[in-house]
């Protein structure tokens, strides 16, 4: 299923690479006595950026010092930060944020590592060429470039990192790589005041020193979007452990050639709507950059967001734009026939907690499970136009009946709050007072948010549970007097 907001990652592999055994003294017979080995952990899907409830196939590969390449087996794949969980190779996401993906594998008794980041977001009304970054110290910048195809206004995009002195950011994008480690980039689309930010996680790696032919390929432009029947040239550069650029022959290739081709030279033709990996390869070590083929035309569905509480309802609208080739830019025009609204199914009734109707008309079931979401989406049958899809989320609101004497809601620390994603659940202190300001007995407090892809609430312990980076307002309420905590979830 195609998305109308563009995801595009920039696909350099993790390596860690491991020094065995030194060579003999006496060793004058290379073939005979190879005491002298070198082996790297190569996750080959690289760095990657998801939406919630996206999956990933990880592939790792095992090279040698000459450069040989053999699938790795028997790897063990984990994540930080609880974002999710391995089936064998298969990741799933079950959180939003960013974190680190670590594959182990024992290669004659010996325990190789390798890492790669991953972010897990919602999409946001524009994307950032690449959305996640695995770079190396002293390996020169990668810039960051916003792409919008939207009916707003962008007037300029502000970068900031979460940690500078691993990676810095400049005003014009661009991200230079300081010392070992992750951070997070936040971009921001000026103009836009609505999901106007995208956040790109970054891992840098120290250079590897084990004596390898190539440890790093590096393709350049990082990522690209083209039209279709439109050509790029990609180029590629290959480097050495003491971070020297080598002579090497590449084998390029792409992932999905329906998408688009490329030819032995890194020429890449666009040729449909989609994504894919291109890849240039030699000595066993793979540098990756993706290319997004954009839409001739686009549906854009109002609004991009919306919180329904159960058995509530919600009208959606649709409208087509072609896209200026040159500028973006959108063009309104008359909706092509045969325009179909959806709400996927999962066949798992906890997972399907909405239906929509042929105009729109969106409504949430009676009683679905608090903090779930799903989307709406606008779509006809056409290879060259790209759906437009909306975020649904369960508004958990049942304020009941006004206690006799409660006269308003008093919430110690004020209507703002500040919360981190690692600082994990935050105690609401509210109190439903009378006129005098006593608590009133047997008042009970009812909690719910306005956006659960940034806060979800527990009720029964009166506490804000961070799902994501954003702003969302938490409601208090006890029947008809309401008190609302602006809350703002940072990384």
């Amino acid at each position: 299923m195609r998305k109308t907001q563009l995801i595009i990652a920039l696909m350099v592999m993790g390596i860690a690479l491991f020094t065995g055994c030194k060579k003999k003294n006496d060793d004058n017979n290379n073939n005979n006595n190879s005491a002298a080995t070198a082996s790297a952990l190569v996750i080959q899907t690289g760095a990657r950026s998801i939406e919630p409830g996206g999956t990933v196939n990880y592939e790792a590969m095992v090279v040698d010092s000459k450069g040989n390449a053999t699938p790795a087996t028997g790897v063990t794949w984990t994540v930080s930060n609880s974002l999710g969980s391995f089936a064998g190779n298969t990741f799933t996401s079950t959180a939003s944020g960013s974190g680190v993906i670590t594959a182990s594998v024992t290669v004659s008794g010996k325990t190789l590592t390798a890492q790669a980041p991953i972010g897990i977001y919602l999409p946001a009304v524009f994307s950032v060429v690449p959305s996640a970054v695995i770079w190396t110290t002293n390996a020169g910048t990668i810039p960051l470039t916003g792409v919008y195809l939207g009916t707003g206004s962008v007037s300029s995009y502000s970068y900031a990192s979460s940690n500078t002195s691993i990676a810095s950011v400049d005003g014009s994008g661009n991200i230079s790589f300081h010392a070992t480690g992750e951070c997070v980039i936040t971009v921001t689309a000026n103009g836009l005041s609505q999901n106007n930010k995208v956040y790109v996680p970054v891992l840098v790696v120290g250079m590897p020193t084990a004596p390898l032919p190539v440890v790093r390929i590096a393709v350049n432009p990082a990522g690209k979007e083209l039209f279709r029947n439109e050509t790029s040239a990609f180029t590629a550069k290959a480097y050495n452990s003491s971070n020297t650029e080598v002579a090497a022959t590449f084998t390029w290739a792409s992932q999905d050639p329906a998408v688009a081709t490329v030819d032995g030279n890194g020429n890449v033709t666009a040729k449909s709507l989609g994504k894919t990996i291109i890849t240039a390869t030699t000595s066993g070590i793979s540098g990756q950059a993706e290319v997004n083929v954009l839409p001739d035309t686009t549906i854009i569905v109002t609004p991009i967001m919306a919180s329904l509480s159960p058995g509530a309802s919600k009208q959606f609208t649709a409208q087509a734009y072609a896209v200026n080739k040159t500028t973006k830019s959108l063009n309104p025009i008359a909706m092509p026939a045969g325009l179909t609204w959806e709400v996927p199914t999962t066949g798992i009734p906890i997972f399907d907690i909405a239906s929509v109707n042929a105009s729109g008309l969106v409504t949430m079931n009676s009683s679905p499970t608090a903090g779930l979401s799903t989307v709406v989406v606008a779509h006809v049958s056409s290879p060259t136009i790209a759906e437009g899809a909306a975020l649904v989320m369960v508004s958990m609101c049942n304020c009941g009946t006004t206690t006799p004497g409660v006269s308003r809601i008093t919430v110690v620390g004020g209507n703002t709050k500040t919360i981190s994603m690692m600082g994990g659940p935050v105690t609401i202190d509210a109190t439903a007072v009378d006129a005098a300001g006593n608590p009133v007995t047997g008042a009970a407090l009812s909690l719910c948010s306005d956006n659960m892809a940034v806060c979800n609430v527990d009720a029964t312990s009166n506490t804000i549970v961070p799902s994501g980076p954003g702003t969302a307002v938490i409601t208090v309420c006890n029947g008809s007097v309401t008190y609302e905590i602006t809350v703002t979830v940072t990384l």
